[in-house]
């Protein structure tokens, strides 16, 4: 499978889950010397707000630096500009194919090489539920780079 791009990360608020998914996988892909477009979204118009303070330090355990981040809503030009598109649940998978059907073929979840199951949302939680989804977070990108032949298994 070869990797598309641009690729879009989605979440509910765009504060914590896929701002922190896009830049693991771009700093993944980067290491292995590949390019791709990366961009985040989120389905709730929060207007555009810093990442929380326990996601700011949990991900830099990650190596991953989210202090520059603000939540950015999805927009139907954001689907159309994007190749493919990785969301953290099945609702989120159908609520983006409600509001653009031409985009569904391209969206897929997160933790689909590993099951399907939802990328819990840890807003408002601790430090130790970050690191768990943070850390599942990281599984699924690895298990998306091995499917696309970027790091072997």
């Amino acid at each position: 499978m070869r990797l598309p791009s641009p690729i879009l990360v989605v979440c509910q608020g765009n504060l914590c889950r896929s701002p922190f998914a896009e830049l693991l996988l771009q700093k993944k892909l980067q290491d292995a010397g590949v390019y791709a477009e990366l961009f985040s979204r989120g389905l709730q118009n929060i207007g555009s707000q810093p990442v929380p303070d326990v996601a700011l330090s949990v991900a830099l355990e990650f190596d991953i630096d989210l202090s520059i981040h603000r939540s950015t809503m999805l927009l139907k030009q954001d689907l159309q500009h994007a190749a493919f598109v990785l969301v953290m649940s099945a609702r989120q998978r159908k609520f983006i194919g409600e509001i653009s059907p031409m985009s569904i073929g391209k969206v897929f979840l997160l933790s689909q090489p590993d099951g399907g199951d939802t990328v819990a949302d840890p807003i408002g939680q601790s430090a130790d539920v970050f690191r768990e989804v943070y850390t599942e977070i990281a599984e699924h990108i690895d298990a998306w780079l091995q499917r696309f032949g970027i790091v072997q298994a």
